[in-house]
């Protein structure tokens, strides 16, 4: 209900494009995106007027509600193997075996933005010195990431059939009442109102 409040008086932007754009812009302060997000920021923030000024980029881990569980979303990509002979089986471990070792995890994560995947790989992150530029940028994200990874409950998406065509349909019917619901707020009409068919929206969807 506190995004559904915030939906309905346009504190928040549901995007449809990576949400780092609209922080790239000016139109937003912040943003929640994903990790490898950070390969698509710019060096400034370039306003619709055209005047720019350069960006002073915070990687902050995710917020979470006071007294509630601290709970991180985890997607992206994976790594599978057909089912085929032993010999090959036993190479396709071989490979992730490799790709896995911590200091190529970390070579390889600090590169793309993505969460380290190995335990020895983020005790080692503190001290690693060859992360791309911006540096300092690319260092906050993953003491943030280290914060989550120590205190933080994964949750990873659901696999079933149809999944995505719920997320569409949540997002799409978010998109419609964000360019609804603020004018209508603005012209008298209840918040908690507004806020309730947002959380009716939410509920249709299953």
């Amino acid at each position: 209900m506190q995004f559904a409040r915030s939906l309905a008086q346009g504190h928040v932007v549901v995007s449809d494009l990576y949400s780092n754009t609209q922080v790239m812009t000016g139109d937003v302060l912040s943003s929640l995106g994903s990790s490898a997000a950070i390969l698509y920021y710019n060096d400034t923030v370039t306003y619709r007027d055209g005047t720019q000024e350069p960006m002073d980029l915070h990687v902050l881990p995710m917020p979470k509600t006071a007294g509630a569980d601290a709970l991180m979303t985890q997607a992206g990509v994976g790594l599978c193997a057909y089912k085929t002979t032993d010999q090959k089986a036993e190479a396709a471990a071989l490979f992730v075996r490799w790709l896995t070792e911590n200091g190529r995890n970390l070579d390889f994560v600090a590169q793309t933005g993505y969460m380290l995947v190995r335990n020895g790989a983020f005790d080692a992150i503190e001290n690693y010195d060859k992360f791309p530029e911006p540096t300092e940028s690319y260092r906050q994200l993953y003491a943030a990431l280290k914060i989550m990874q120590e205190s933080y409950t994964p949750l990873s998406e659901p696999r079933f059939e149809g999944y995505y065509g719920k997320v569409s349909q949540l997002y799409d019917g978010l998109r419609k009442m964000q360019q609804e619901l603020p004018a209508r707020a603005a012209a008298g009409e209840s918040i908690d109102t507004l806020a309730e068919e947002t959380w009716a929206l939410l509920c249709a969807i299953h």
